[in-house]
């Protein structure tokens, strides 16, 4: 008879073969771009490199100078903490007038391998990474804004008398 663990390892699916080790001396590794769908003006991609007060100052524009409903960040891998950092640092630059949904997903990327010896073939490596996509949206129009002035003409009306 089979324990727990035993039964649970069995149901675990695993792959039938591990991915080929690629030595230097053979082959080198072309890790190509993410595909990513068309991008919109309130979509803002977070990597290592980019800059955290420049991308901080766009989303607050977006939001609150341009009056957008709703920005989406999106980053992969290690730039995951990034991003949710940044979605803190928006929060709070909004002044907690924003609401914050996060969704998971896994993405399949492409990497080429190209070998040294010109007589074989190019071959291709897919992968797994992680990704989240952060959707921020205004509760509230902020305080000054034409955006406020819009939401709050809607309510001047009062209730009509008959």
């Amino acid at each position: 008879m089979q324990t727990k663990h035993e039964l649970h390892e069995a149901t675990l699916d695993k792959p039938d073969t591990k991915r080929a080790r690629i030595s230097k001396e053979d082959a080198s590794l072309r890790k190509r771009a993410p595909l990513r769908p068309q991008t919109l003006p309130t979509d803002i991609y977070v990597t290592n490199t980019s800059s955290y007060k420049g991308q901080l100052a766009r989303a607050k524009k977006l939001l609150v100078e341009d009056g957008e409903p709703f920005i989406v960040l999106h980053a992969m891998g290690a730039a995951i903490e990034r991003a949710i950092g940044l979605a803190m640092g928006i929060n709070t630059a909004c002044s907690g007038q924003v609401r914050c949904h996060t969704e998971t997903a896994t993405v399949d990327l492409v990497d080429d391998i190209i070998p040294v010896d010109t007589e074989k073939d190019f071959d291709t490596n897919t992968r797994q990474n992680s990704a989240v996509h952060i959707r921020i949206e205004m509760l509230q129009p902020m305080p000054g804004t034409q955006r406020e002035q819009d939401y709050l003409a809607t309510f001047q009306g009062g209730r009509k008398r008959r």
